[in-house]
């Protein structure tokens, strides 16, 4: 019953679809996580495998991914993402409307991410870890972020050579456009 990208600016599509997943999907699971602190990834559409790359360090620091909205997402993970502890919203637009209707429905709260770039990443993962209060997680985030920025330094330098003094342009109507700006930075 979805009309895909109906209306101007696509919204009135992702809310009807929005709206399917909330009646028809979203609660209707009986599995809960395993871990200490669980999360949604909201508005991760895993375009260039970006949701792998995440959930990977999720994982690394301890959290527990119930499922993804809807790169990587499924039925079977969907209908559980009620228990979710925390939703992380990336695309800050149609998604919203989910996470919002989870907030009403099940009380699951939720925080702004952007997992594009490396300052962004680590401002993210700092502040799911200062959500949740937890000395360790925080802790353990800080190790994790530490490790990774190790492993890509060399690559980063390089990089830094070669785009020194480079103008670049970013031209809107893509997937999350805002987002890069803060990569570009990087």
């Amino acid at each position: 019953s979805c009309e895909g990208y109906k209306g101007v600016s696509q919204s009135a599509g992702h809310h009807i679809a929005n709206n399917g997943l909330m009646s028809k999907i979203i609660g209707i699971g009986d599995k809960k996580p395993t871990k200490k602190y669980s999360v949604n990834l909201l508005g991760e559409y895993n375009i260039g495998g970006d949701g792998w790359e995440q959930e990977r360090i999720l994982k690394r620091i301890g959290y527990e991914v119930v499922t993804i909205f809807t790169g990587d997402g499924s039925y079977e993970t969907m209908k559980n993402a009620h228990f979710a502890d925390l939703n992380l919203v990336m695309c800050h637009r149609s998604i919203n409307y989910v996470a919002e209707m989870m907030k009403t429905k099940y009380g699951t709260d939720w925080i702004k991410v952007n997992f594009i770039g490396v300052g962004a990443t680590c401002k993210s993962l700092r502040d799911m870890a200062k959500y949740f209060g937890d000395e360790e997680l925080i802790k353990r985030t800080e190790e994790v972020i530490e490790d990774e920025l190790a492993s890509i330094y060399d690559d980063m330098e390089y990089y830094k050579t070669k785009l020194k003094g480079k103008t670049a342009g970013i031209f809107v109507g893509g997937s999350r456009a805002h987002h890069y700006q803060l990569l570009l930075s990087d």
